[in-house]
């Protein structure tokens, strides 16, 4: 999901739309780092090409991902060959009592989104169950059809190359620490807690898993400070070989976006 996760990664630029119009519905007033694709083959066993080659780039067959521990959790499905891919996440708004869980699948240059909340209090838009067919022209921000948005969505090859004192542990396992400074686009800390952290942001210890040439995980520990309490990043990347290819929804689960659809993407 790069370019800013989902659009930030698009799908984060989204959050910070859901957000304002949560809270405006409530009466409360209220980019770019590409992750690394494949690193130029290197004949040398340095852990950080290792990780970085191991790291899925546009020719890698379809997989699913977990990223958890970040401002916004996400999940879904990469299909770099197709230009395709599914995120979906979850976020509690406190300040409207409810959960906003969104959606968005792209394929080339179609996309649909499905928007929900729960409960769906009063002020809020209400929107279709199905997946909502997007209409660019009707878009403020398209940055959702890019190629290649999406396939590092863990921001994995951005906290490698800002890594130091790469170790292998044992076949296959990586350690090192990385400098969470230089990863703002994976929004894995805000700045308040960034700066909060002082010089411990710029060592925060992961530890990386690589199997059969791809990356299958990445566990970065976050320590506490100011607001935020110490708990790790997670990201997960499986079935490489086993994850379907990303199809558009049936005729029966889609439907055109509707006003109120492109009102709230567009913030």
């Amino acid at each position: 999901m790069t370019t800013g996760r989902l659009t930030h990664l698009a799908t984060f630029a989204t959050v910070t739309a859901v957000s304002a119009f949560a809270l405006t519905a409530c009466g409360t007033s209220t980019d770019s780092v590409t992750p690394a694709t494949e690193a130029a083959a290197s004949t040398a066993a340095d852990p950080r090409e290792v990780l970085l080659n191991a790291v899925p780039g546009v020719d890698a067959s379809p997989y699913t991902f977990k990223v958890k521990g970040s401002e916004t959790p996400i999940s879904g499905v990469v299909d770099g060959p197709a230009k395709a891919y599914e995120v979906n996440m979850a976020e509690e708004i406190k300040e409207a009592g409810t959960t906003l869980k969104l959606g968005f699948l792209v394929l080339g240059q179609k996309g649909w989104v499905r928007i929900a909340f729960s409960p769906n209090v009063a002020g809020l838009p209400k929107l279709p169950k199905k997946w909502m067919l997007l209409d660019q022209a009707k878009l403020t921000d398209k940055s959702i059809f890019d190629e290649g948005q999406q396939l590092d969505p863990g921001y994995v090859g951005l906290l490698v190359e800002n890594a130091a004192g790469l170790k292998v542990t044992s076949a296959g396992h990586f350690t090192g620490t990385t400098d969470l400074t230089k990863a703002d686009a994976a929004e894995i800390v805000d700045a308040a807690g960034l700066k909060a952290m002082g010089a411990a942001a710029t060592k925060a210890p992961f530890t990386a898993v690589v199997d059969g040439g791809h990356l299958t995980s990445l566990v970065v520990k976050i320590p506490a400070a100011g607001k935020t309490k110490a708990h790790d990043y997670t990201v997960s990347y499986s079935g490489y070989d086993s994850t379907p290819k990303v199809a558009e929804p049936a005729a029966g689960d889609q439907q055109k976006a509707t006003a109120a659809a492109y009102e709230f993407l567009n913030g």
